[in-house]
C-alpha cells in the first residue's frame, strides 16, 4: 500500500470519526434539555392541603396563642340552700338564665370593643400552647353570668327570722325583690387548665386551614356573687372567693388567616358545684350545684 492510499483511508476515517462526534454532541445537548425540563416544572397554585401543612408548620413554630371571645349560656334548674346566723331554708328547682350584653352597632364599639369595658360582657380568655401539631393545653377564664329569675314560683322549705319573728316557708314561693335576689354576675368566673386533642379539617369552597377539636377541662369557680336577702334585711355581698369546683368537656371548630390569626367557634357542657357562696360579709353562705350548655365564640393570634 502507498502513502496515497494510507492518507486516503486517514481522510475517511476522519470523516467517520467528525460525523459520530457531531451526532453524540446533538444527543447530549437534547438529553440535558430533556432533564432540564423534566427537573423544572411550570408552578402550581396552592391546594388545600399545601395550605394545611403550611398551618402546622406555623403552628410548630408559634406555640403559643391568645384568645378572645364572648359567650351565652343556658342553666339547668337548681336547689339553693341557705344557712346563716338567723336562716336556715333551701328553694329547690331555681331557674336562671344568663346576662349578656345586647349586641347593637352602637355597643360594638362603645363595650365589645372598647378596652375599658371588655369586662362587662360575657367573655372568654384563652392562653394556649401547642405540646404537638394535634394537642394542646390551655388556660381559660370564661366569664359568665348567672341572674336568678324573679317572679318565678318555686318549691320551699325551713324558716328564717327578722325583727317581726319566725317566718317557715310553705311549700312554694314566689321569688320577687321583696324576699330575696340572688345573681353571680361579676360574674360567675370559672378559671379552668383545657386539654385539647386536635383533628385535620377541610371545609368545602373555603380555601384556608382548619381543625376540629374535642376537650376536656377542669377547674375552680370564683364568683363574685350579688345576693340580697331583703327578708331578713341584709344587704347584697360583693367579692370575689373561690366557691366551688367545675368540669367540662366540649369541641369544636378553629380555621386560620392572615397565617398567623384564627377564629374558633366552641360548644362547652360543664358541671358547677358551689358549696360555699359567701351572702355576707359575717360569713353567711349558700350552696348549689348545677349543669350548664355554653355557646362560645373566639378571635386570636399564635406567637
Amino acid at each position: 500500500m502507498n502513502f496515497g492510499e494510507i492518507m486516503y483511508l486517514n481522510s475517511g476515517s476522519a470523516k467517520v470519526t467528525l460525523v459520530l462526534s457531531v451526532a453524540m454532541l446533538v444527543g447530549s445537548f437534547n438529553t440535558a434539555a430533556q432533564m432540564q425540563n423534566a427537573t423544572a416544572p411550570e408552578p402550581v397554585a396552592p391546594t388545600k392541603v399545601s395550605l394545611l401543612m403550611e398551618s402546622q408548620l406555623n403552628s410548630a413554630i408559634n406555640k403559643w396563642s391568645f384568645a378572645w371571645g364572648w359567650n351565652r349560656e343556658v342553666y339547668s334548674k337548681s336547689d339553693i340552700h341557705f344557712s346563716g346566723t338567723n336562716h336556715d331554708f333551701t328553694l329547690s328547682d331555681v331557674k336562671a338564665k344568663d346576662k349578656q350584653k345586647e349586641l347593637t352597632l352602637g355597643t360594638l364599639f362603645t363595650t365589645f370593643l372598647n378596652p375599658g369595658n371588655l369586662t362587662i360582657p360575657q367573655t372568654n380568655m384563652r392562653i394556649a400552647y401547642q405540646l404537638s401539631k394535634d394537642t394542646a393545653v390551655a388556660f381559660n377564664l370564661d366569664h359568665m353570668k348567672y341572674v336568678v329569675s324573679d317572679g318565678q314560683t318555686v318549691r320551699s322549705s325551713g324558716s328564717y327570722t327578722n325583727s317581726s319573728g319566725t317566718t317557715t316557708l310553705g311549700s312554694t314561693k314566689t321569688l320577687n325583690a321583696d324576699f330575696m335576689h340572688y345573681e353571680h354576675t361579676d360574674g360567675l368566673n370559672i378559671i379552668s387548665l383545657e386539654y385539647e386533642k386536635q383533628y385535620s379539617l377541610e371545609i368545602p369552597r373555603v380555601n384556608m386551614p382548619a381543625r376540629a377539636f374535642s376537650l376536656v377541662g377542669l377547674g375552680f369557680v370564683m364568683p363574685k356573687s350579688n345576693i340580697t336577702m331583703t327578708m331578713i334585711e341584709q344587704t347584697r355581698n360583693d367579692q370575689f372567693h373561690i366557691a366551688g369546683y367545675s368540669a367540662a368537656v366540649g369541641g369544636g371548630v378553629e380555621a386560620d388567616f392572615l397565617k398567623r390569626y384564627f377564629v374558633r367557634g366552641a360548644y362547652k357542657f360543664g358541671y358547677v358545684n358551689l358549696p360555699d357562696v359567701k351572702t355576707s360579709a359575717r360569713g353567711d353562705k349558700a350552696s348549689q350545684s348545677f349543669t350548664y350548655n355554653e355557646l362560645l365564640m373566639l378571635i386570636g393570634v399564635r406567637f
